[in-house]
């Protein structure tokens, strides 16, 4: 059975807003999270809203552009088929990550390896908290938004589940309603 990191939500509830991206006390938010995560099994912390399961959700940025992904039918996520997603992310998990005061960055750069392959890293930047309490899946979810700047080819590793291209920051706006709701927020945030 899969184990996923979480956090009470009476912990960080002061610092995240019922639906969007917050910018403010994010360092605070992550060193909560550092000094008190709990791994629970995933059924049970899919229906838990007193438990926040906590996702690594990174945006990849290459000059005025943003690598996005299509998800497809094949992919495991089925309320999300054929929705854009502008971030690379997932759960953290203790058989794959472990645990201590780096685990957040371990199951981040897993994730990312396991979905796209990078040519060329470059400085990787905390932008903010995306939180949506108004949907079940939202209301047991947070993600901690970064952006990591790339070189070079990117493409999607597991071609049977993703597609991926590139699109202009200047065009997001436009492409909003064919978004899962996180790459909504993203991009609101991007947009200023």
């Amino acid at each position: 059975m899969e184990n996923v990191l979480t956090v009470k939500r009476e912990l960080i509830a002061e610092f995240i807003p019922e639906k969007g991206i917050t910018t403010e006390n994010c360092d605070i938010m992550v060193d909560i999270i550092l000094k008190n995560y709990e791994f629970l099994a995933r059924p049970e912390a899919e229906n838990d809203p007193s438990h926040k399961q906590i996702i690594p959700y990174v945006v990849l940025c290459r000059g005025e552009e943003v690598f996005a992904t299509r998800r497809l039918k094949k992919g495991n996520e089925a309320r999300l088929h054929g929705l854009l997603s502008v971030g690379i992310g997932g759960h953290i998990n203790p058989e794959t990550d472990g645990s201590g005061e780096d685990v957040l960055s371990r199951g981040m750069n897993r994730e990312l390896e396991e979905e796209v392959y990078i040519e060329s890293r470059g400085k990787m930047t905390p932008c903010g908290i995306i939180n949506d309490d108004t949907t079940e899946v939202g209301s047991v979810h947070l993600g901690l938004f970064f952006t990591l700047e790339v070189t070079g080819e990117v493409r999607v590793l597991e071609t049977e589940k993703l597609e991926g291209f590139w699109i202009k920051r200047s065009d997001m706006p436009g492409l909003s309603e064919t978004m899962e709701t996180w790459s909504q927020f993203v991009t609101l945030a991007l947009s200023k």
